[in-house]
């Protein structure tokens, strides 16, 4: 049977390399080679992050790889190694024998090394017999051009390794924290392990597993004599030997992942990415990320078995430059980018918006609404009565003091004053670009646009860039991570630019500043505030504190904090209690208060032409000349949307050049 076998295969493999021969790339050295120069990036000050595709790998010479490590891999991968051509007939007809057996149940591979280091050549996993034959044509050729040596080097650097590792030196420094260099038989037996199934044999997050496929390598080390019966035995006793996870670090790890989508996005192949060695300089800042990172390595540990997640973003907002960028506690343990990949309900953390909106119709800081309980009819006859979170009601109440106070019934009644629409344009406008406009849920009613509870929601990404016309003077810029890519030889191949357009007028972005000053100052975002620094903000909680948000910025930067579990549905809600908007804002100054101390003094947001501070009548929303009213205060207008009383009117006919003194 395995004769007749043998020799179908033989034929067949024949008649297939003359077919496929010709549709062989003819760069293979090319590309072998160029896996020793992955392309490298740099932040903004020109310090190296790390290596697009492999940011983890540090490239070892066989020589210095242990040669414990060398045959452990081996033993478990490629027993024949040493023997064949790049193809193991013996293999092959070996795991066809076995998957005809088990039908299917168990189905095992003929992979050689060669082989392997083939598939990483040609960037693809399929299990075609076309890929497979291709697999074999390539793995004849290495052998050809390659020794032996040469092949195990490329392998061993090349090989993925589980959270983020690729190469046995990366491993080894992230498991033991030590280099490939030095391990002993035990270590060197459990970093082959993980090859076959680096998820799942996992020493992290499944020791077991990895234990048991650890002491399946060492017995075929035993089996093929590359140790004695006294070493086997010390290192099947011994204990797995990781470092504590966590204790190694990887830094820009979520930033390198975002980079290397949005140039595929630009038009950029994942082979040019790959194999072109290309130098980028992105516009990160290194000394922000690592803080950043190491806030979101503090997030707050309640008693629970899986614990809430955290994300943080910083822009530029004069030119959309992506300073900072964290997606989740830790990228050793997920490498889930919950900044840019995660969409969330904002909660209040939407309200600005509407508030921009009314400024942009006419209303002023001081426009009065009653906070009252409300009854509204929905279009299918159901009653929505929307509650503010702490169940007050406050009576008549200034904008100013509703987006202060992060009042709901307010922003629901100024909500059906300008009309969804015009919401809708003016958040689209400001770079809010995930609204769900179509189908039997969407986003065009009130309690999404006016409480933040939004379909699809949106990412954190997403909200902190529509955040910067605030402090941009009405701009808004799209989020950018790269700034130019060179070659190997240091010549320019592209630069990038921020793009902009005009979102909001440059009166309403400073008077939503000061009224998100206040937010900070004295109302629900009061732990954000960093000490002597002009800070503004929105804090945002979804119901059943489900997301927490604070979006808070400096005239120079935009900072944006979520926490949320990865399950939406599950609260935050704990026996030491919730987490909601305060931690966010808490988090939030605890970072930036490292990143402000480092700036020299502070600077205050610049007030723009058109405008005018005048007294206004508490009672009446007005302004009024101030020897009028007692109980009068200061507020910010636009020089267009004053509301005046007519004694107001009057004073200014007699003295124009007086504004309300």
């Amino acid at each position: 049977m395995k004769k007749y076998l043998a020799i179908f295969f033989i034929f067949i493999l024949l008649i297939c390399e003359q077919v496929y021969g010709a549709s062989l790339a003819k760069d293979l050295q090319k590309k072998l080679e160029k896996l020793r120069t992955v392309s490298t990036v740099y932040d903004v000050k020109g310090e190296l992050i790390g290596n697009l595709y492999y940011y983890r790998r540090v490239w070892l010479s066989v020589e210095k790889i242990s040669p414990s490590l060398q045959k452990a891999v081996i033993a478990i991968e490629d027993k024949r190694f040493y023997k064949h051509n790049g193809v193991d007939l013996q293999g092959i007809l070996r795991a066809l024998w076995r998957n005809i057996v088990t039908w299917g149940k168990r189905m095992e591979g003929g992979s050689t090394i060669t082989q392997q280091l083939a598939k990483i050549a040609l960037l693809s996993s399929e299990r075609t017999l076309a890929r497979k034959l291709q697999d074999i044509e390539y793995a004849m050729d290495i052998e050809k051009t390659y020794t032996k040596a040469e092949i195990l080097e490329f392998y061993l650097n090349n090989i993925y390794m589980a959270h983020g590792n690729v190469g046995v030196e990366a491993a080894s420094r992230y498991y033991f924290n030590k280099s490939a260099a030095n391990l002993e038989i035990a270590e060197s037996a459990l970093l082959a392990a993980v090859i076959n199934s680096p998820e799942n044999y996992s020493p992290f997050k499944h020791p077991k597993a990895a234990k048991k496929r650890r002491n399946i390598v060492l017995q075929k080390m035993l089996e093929q004599k590359y140790i004695t019966k006294a070493q086997y035995q010390k290192a099947y006793k011994a204990p797995l030997g990781i470092v504590p996870e966590g204790t190694t670090t990887t830094v820009g790890g979520y930033f390198l992942d975002y980079i290397r989508e949005w140039l595929l996005a630009t038009g950029y192949t994942e082979e040019e990415l790959r194999f072109s060695g290309y130098k980028v300089y992105t516009t990160l800042n290194l000394d922000y990320q690592k803080k950043a990172e190491a806030v979101m390595r503090n997030l707050p540990k309640p008693p629970t078995k899986k614990l809430p997640q955290g994300a943080l973003v910083m822009l530029d907002p004069r030119n959309g430059g992506v300073l900072a960028m964290v997606g989740g506690r830790d990228y050793n343990h997920s490498q889930l980018n919950r900044a840019v990949n995660a969409y969330r309900q904002p909660g209040s953390a939407l309200k600005p918006f509407v508030y921009a909106t009314a400024l942009e119709k006419g209303f002023t800081a001081a426009s009065l609404f009653e906070d009252k309980p409300l009854e509204i009819e929905l279009l299918n006859g159901e009653i929505w009565t929307p509650n503010n979170y702490d169940k007050k009601y406050r009576g008549s109440i200034s904008l100013r003091g509703a987006l202060r106070e992060s009042v709901n019934t307010v922003a629901v009644q100024l909500l059906q004053e300008i009309g969804i629409e015009a919401v809708v344009e003016q958040m689209e406008r400001m770079g809010i670009k995930s609204l769900v406009k179509t189908g039997r849920s969407n986003d065009l009613a009130l309690a999404p646009l006016a409480l933040g509870g939004l379909t699809k929601g949106v990412s954190l990404l997403e909200l902190a860039a529509a955040y910067t016309p605030f402090p941009g003077g009405g701009n808004y810029v799209e989020p950018w991570p790269v700034k130019r890519i060179m070659d190997q030889q240091g010549n320019l191949l592209r630069s990038f630019q921020s793009q902009k357009h005009s979102a909001i007028s440059g009166t309403t972005a400073y008077i939503m500043t000061l009224l998100m000053k206040d937010v900070v100052l004295q109302g629900t975002g009061k732990k954000a505030m960093v000490s002597g620094w002009p800070i503004a903000g929105k804090t945002g909680t979804s119901s059943d504190y489900t997301n927490a948000w604070f979006v808070g910025y400096t005239p120079q930067l935009v900072t944006a904090v979520w926490l949320g579990n990865d399950q939406q549905e599950v609260p935050m809600r704990y026996p030491t209690g919730n987490i909601g908007s305060a931690t966010a804002a808490a988090i939030w100054s605890s970072y930036m208060k490292q990143i402000l101390t480092a700036k020299t003094a502070p600077v205050d947001f610049k007030e723009p032409p058109g405008i005018v501070w005048a007294d206004v009548n508490p009672r009446t929303g007005q302004v009024v000349p101030k020897w009028t009213s007692s109980d009068s205060y200061q507020e910010v207008f636009a020089e267009n949307s004053i509301p005046q009383s007519g004694i107001y009117k009057i004073w200014r006919f007699f003295f124009p050049g007086k504004r309300g003194e």
